[in-house]
């Protein structure tokens, strides 16, 4: 488990009565957010708390050797994700992140080659090689028989 002084957030809300809230840094876990024995546990010389440290590209090395992980670390890089942290908190990600996150747990789920994909707007925000990468992923799902309809307004 997670850290009980925090429940897990690796921070805990200081309330101003007259200001903004401030956020400090768990004395219990220093801003791990897993408790003594969970961070006990270790793959490969890295606890949880390291794992979720690392990003999808540092992740994808680590974790190689692990198909049912690796497949989905490597849908992730399909998608241009490579820079993402795998503990970002989901509050943090812009709309095309969270959205190209989505498009990446599509692509690990087993294809029916009957599904209608609406995407609103899914450039918004990417460099140019983001978008010959989603491009691809997009093509992907048509050449597997499925519908792809996107709205953009670039």
């Amino acid at each position: 488990g997670r850290c009980e002084a925090c429940s897990g957030n690796g921070s805990n809300k200081l309330e101003m009565d007259f200001l903004a809230d401030v956020w400090i840094t768990c004395n219990v876990c220093q801003g791990h957010r897993f408790n003594h024995e969970a961070l006990q546990i270790q793959y490969k010389n890295k606890s949880i708390a390291d794992v979720l440290e690392m990003d999808v590209q540092q992740a994808l090395k680590h974790f190689e050797n692990i198909p049912k992980i690796s497949n989905k670390l490597e849908t992730l890089h399909a998608v241009g994700l490579d820079y993402l942290k795998l503990g970002q908190p989901s509050p943090t990600l812009s709309g095309g992140e969270a959205q190209r996150i989505k498009l990446a747990r599509e692509l690990v789920k087993k294809s029916t080659g009957k599904t209608l994909y609406m995407l609103d707007e899914p450039t918004t925000g990417l460099h140019f090689s983001d978008i010959d990468l989603l491009l691809k992923v997009l093509h992907d799902f048509v050449d597997a028989g499925n519908t792809v309809l996107v709205v953009e307004h670039n």
